[in-house]
């Protein structure tokens, strides 16, 4: 049986079911995407950075475990060594590693390194799990900290530029306290032969293996009702109710929320007043656009900060009335470069004059804005698109309710169902998590064949093209509705 890890632990407190699956490896790994594969090597270089900033610093690389643990024991008996990294700790089945560890008079310092800029609260979880091994193991730590990226850092700075240090010695050591008393619960309950009966909790709605658990042959749950809080979730478990079809009218509920228990106990599609209103306002020409982008832990631009959203593409299908495709305009960055300049010149190019600009949530409102804040000089033009915006997104939530949506809008979601003859099922590149990976990829040297090149161009600039030309088909479909 497994080692007890940071992941099964802290998946055993939400779910004990859950952290006894992992640890018996029950559940069948994930596939590792590319998307997944590019963060794992960011985190990996991003650890590499992190201990240039301790030169003296030793790293326990041993694969074997014993090896490991013997290895981090020896360094920590020689009082010369005064920084671990990886340093490997087991006790009581428990395992974990270190990323730094600093030898101080009295204790030692615990670093975490992260590939953010922004503190999150779940690393305080992170941090305590590894705080309370390390102190059953009789080592005592004296401070825990975060290493984040520094919003400052820009490409040719030092090293020593590249890391906020965040000192969360207090919040460990008290969230400490309230993980030992799980530590002998946990090793019990995950070493069990039997797994432990699953129970419905409002932390199921964003778990892996939901669908296959307690959500199991439940169509239309109750966590397909959208914007649903814990108070409400525990509201409708206490009285019994699982799914949307069981919910009785006189349970309080926000107006959006009663449009989609009615779309789904009357089992038909539902559409608001005002759709016709909402899609007549849109003039023509209509631009339907969609972006795509990449960012990188540590800038390989000049004058970029740490993780932002560099545009890389984007895909326009103009058209003069419904369905009537006019022109099609594409752009594909080089990525050997900081193309967002020409990227702008481009869209105000191709969108230049009036008419509605159609997109798919806010995120293209986003990036716009932040093109506008970085080129003064186009401000206006800029400006002038963000006016022209119209959200297909907001239109749909707002004046669509389907049963098959289950409470969801995103446009894989949403394209299947109203237009079922349009699929991503044999891109090469098929979602913009993958997009993201391949281009950087492309930008950090990984592809050296022209050719390999030429089809990675030609799968990105396809992908995004479906996309926009969805949209096309959504909006004739969206007529038909109306």
């Amino acid at each position: 049986m497994r080692n007890i890890t940071k992941d099964i632990f802290l998946n055993a407190i939400q779910c004990p079911t859950l952290g006894w699956m992992i640890r018996n490896e029950v559940i069948s790994k994930r596939t590792m995407t590319i998307g997944d594969e590019f963060r794992m090597d960011e985190g990996k270089y991003i650890g590499k950075q992190a201990r240039k900033l301790f030169p003296t610093g030793i790293l326990v690389d041993e694969k074997n475990l014993t090896d490991a643990l013997d290895k981090t024991k020896e360094l920590i008996k020689d009082s010369k060594v005064k920084v671990i990294f990886e340093g490997t700790f087991s006790v009581n089945n428990y395992f974990t590693k270190a990323d730094v560890l600093i030898r101080k008079k009295v204790g030692w310092q615990l670093f975490e390194v992260k590939s953010a800029v922004n503190d999150k609260a779940e690393y305080i979880d992170d941090m305590a799990y590894t705080a309370i091994v390390i102190k059953l193991s009789g080592l005592k730590l004296s401070k825990i900290a975060l290493l984040l990226l520094s919003r400052d850092y820009r490409l040719g700075m030092s090293t020593n530029n590249l890391f906020n240090e965040v000192d969360h010695t207090e919040e460990v050591l008290d969230r400490m306290k309230a993980f030992e008393e799980w530590f002998e619960k946990i090793d019990c309950i995950t070493s069990h032969e039997k797994c432990p009966k699953p129970k419905l909790k409002f932390e199921c709605k964003k778990c892996e293996i939901f669908s296959e658990c307690v959500g199991k042959d439940i169509k239309n749950h109750i966590f397909d009702i959208p914007r649903i809080n814990k108070s409400k979730f525990d509201k409708l478990l206490k009285l019994g109710i699982q799914k949307i079809e069981d919910i009785k009218d006189d349970l309080l509920l926000t107006e959006i929320q009663q449009k989609v228990k009615k779309c789904v106990q009357e089992n038909k599609v539902i559409i608001e007043d005002g759709l016709k209103t909402e899609l007549d306002s849109i003039t023509w020409p209509a631009y339907y656009l969609d972006f795509e982008s990449v960012k990188f832990a540590v800038p390989i631009y000049p004058d970029v900060i740490p993780q932002c959203q560099i545009p890389t593409q984007f895909s326009i299908h103009k058209c003069s009335g419904i369905g009537c495709e006019e022109a099609h305009f594409e752009y594909l960055a080089d990525p050997s470069k900081d193309c967002r300049k020409e990227i702008a010149e481009k869209l105000i190019q191709a969108m230049r004059g009036g008419g509605s600009i159609i997109i798919y949530t806010s995120y293209e409102k986003t990036i716009i804005n932040a093109l506008r804040e970085r080129y003064p000089e186009f401000s206006k033009e800029l400006e002038d698109l963000v006016s022209r915006m119209v959200d297909m997104n907001a239109i749909i939530k707002s004046k669509i309710n389907h049963p098959d949506f289950h409470g969801k809008t995103s446009l894989k979601v949403v394209l299947p169902i109203l237009v079922p003859e349009m699929s991503y099922d044999e891109f090469e590149i098929a979602d913009g998590d993958s997009a993201l990976a391949i281009f950087a990829y492309m930008a950090l040297g990984r592809y050296h064949s022209k050719k390999e090149i030429e089809d990675i161009r030609e799968n990105l600039l396809k992908y995004c093209k479906q996309d926009t030309f969805a949209m096309v088909r959504l909006h004739q479909c969206l007529i038909d509705l109306t």
